[in-house]
């Protein structure tokens, strides 16, 4: 079968020709920064800003968190704090709304569909909390933005509540290349935090990748491929600082969800440079690397498109549409399904749900690995200093063990990063469910359910669907 007759390749044709924005965000960028500016000088008019949080999942949160890491400092003098909240754990929800300064503070709700459940809660959460603190919806709605595609029913829900505004997204820039849009742009304008260094390089770097076919993007979509195409199908991602973990985090999204489907993928894996270091030093054959080593700001911006074309070329030589998630999704359906579950009165917590025969115990984990497995440790607890501390032990303790890598997967944001890949890619990771009962729980306006039952249900989807598949799960506590 030649290239072109494959009906995958097909597929990706038809749907690159819906979703080629983002190949010229970068020039783009330019005239979205003079709006938010304009935008945040109308804020300022008002009330100071200095406490912001993005409401979002996966794409929606994971480049405007690489932008926010890279301008730590700048928002530090600006005395502004941006805050990315991408859990509806509600212990943590909890800590963050009594920690929101509401009359300095601005809530941007994030969904490129606009139904996307967890930031659509969420967002009802902030705002009944914020017509409380603040006296009534119309005061409350002036600390509201929205960043949606047009005629969605989050923007329509912006619009009719006169919410402080309503920027529309390209429709044709999909949520994990949309960095140079106003979800990756906006939080830092409107904070007001100076990113004029990371445009001009991602321009150039756009221009290279459109004019030149043997561009930086394709020299590196070749060299990942052609390790891939000798076994070395997985790709450690080190990083160092919060800084170049917020830029694997990110890299992990674009490539798990672009590539992993119909059993093909590059397995990202991202995890700190002392793991990924002894990994490397075993001569694992399946791997190969690369370092996410601290940049300039002028630098991110070119490296962010150049590899937002590679993963495209990828997408070419794997012949998989690198714009859809045939396996989110079943996810959401079996949400939906949970959630009906845990409202008609279902008294278990996380535990429960993971009593099924079809899971394994601990003790069975070492009959399970094999040559060519990797670890997944899904984590659905508050994301404390403590527990991300016990997890990052964890998994280099079981990389010691079995001498195979371990990869951190903290829900339910992975749901919208990584799970795609787990779903729809290579069946060779091993999934060690780790589980931490909530504590406390918030009614969420308008919903038959609470906070604790929207992450709940978004746990028993997932167990649901991975037991569909046949993934192997195992029950680490």
């Amino acid at each position: 079968m030649s290239e072109n007759s494959s009906p995958a390749f097909a597929k990706m044709s038809t749907q690159s020709a819906q979703m080629t924005g983002w190949r010229s965000s970068a020039t783009d960028a330019p005239y979205l920064v003079a709006h938010l500016q304009r935008f945040r000088a109308q804020i300022l008019r008002d009330y100071p800003l200095r406490d912001i949080i993005v409401l979002g999942m996966g794409g929606s949160a994971l480049g405007a968190r690489v932008m926010i890491d890279q301008h730590a400092a700048q928002l530090q003098q600006l005395g502004v704090r941006i805050r990315i909240v991408d859990t509806t754990e509600p212990s943590t929800i909890i800590a963050i709304l009594n920690d929101f300064d509401a009359q300095r503070g601005l809530v941007i709700a994030a969904s490129k569909s606009g139904s996307t459940i967890e930031p659509l809660c969420l967002m009802q959460v902030f705002f009944q909390h914020l017509s409380q603190v603040l006296g009534s919806p119309t005061a409350a709605a002036q600390h509201f933005v929205s960043i949606s595609d047009e005629d969605t029913a989050l923007t329509r829900l912006a619009r009719a509540q006169n919410w402080r505004g309503a920027l529309v997204s390209p429709a044709d820039v999909g949520g994990r290349f949309s960095v140079m849009t106003a979800f990756g742009l906006a939080p830092l304008v409107l904070a007001g935090v100076d990113i004029s260094e990371v445009l001009p390089s991602a321009a150039d770097m756009q221009k290279r990748c459109l004019s030149d076919e043997r561009c930086p993007a394709w020299q590196l979509a070749t060299s990942l491929y052609q390790n891939y195409a000798e076994g070395r199908d997985k790709l450690l991602i080190s990083y160092s600082d919060q800084a170049t973990e917020s830029f694997a985090r990110w890299l992990e999204q674009l490539i798990a969800e672009s590539l992993g489907k119909e059993g093909k993928g590059l397995i990202p894996l991202p995890m700190t440079g002392v793991r990924a270091d002894k990994l490397q030093y075993r001569g694992l054959s399946d791997l190969q690397s690369i370092t996410c080593a601290p940049r300039t700001a002028a630098a991110l911006g070119a490296e962010l498109i150049r590899w937002m074309f590679a993963v495209e070329h990828l997408a070419h030589y794997l012949q998989v549409d690198p714009f859809d998630q045939p396996n989110v999704e079943a996810v959401k359906t079996a949400t939906r399904r949970a959630l009906d579950i845990t409202t008609a009165g279902y008294p278990g917590g996380l535990k429960e749900f993971s009593r099924d025969s079809r899971i394994a115990c601990a003790h069975q984990l070492p009959d399970l690995v094999q040559q060519e497995s990797y670890l997944v440790l899904m984590s659905w607890a508050p994301e404390t200093p403590e527990n991300l501390a016990a997890l990052e032990q964890l998994a280099a303790d079981l990389e010691e063990c079995y001498q195979r890598p371990a990869v951190i997967a903290a829900g339910p944001h992975y749901l919208h990063a990584s799970g795609q890949l787990y779903k729809g890619g290579p069946d060779s990771g091993i999934y060690l469910l780790l589980s931490q009962e909530t504590e406390g729980d918030l009614p969420i306006p308008g919903a038959p359910y609470s906070l604790r039952q929207l992450y709940h249900a978004a746990f028993a989807g997932d167990l649901d669907v991975m037991l569909t598949r046949g993934r192997p799960l195992v029950r680490m506590n």
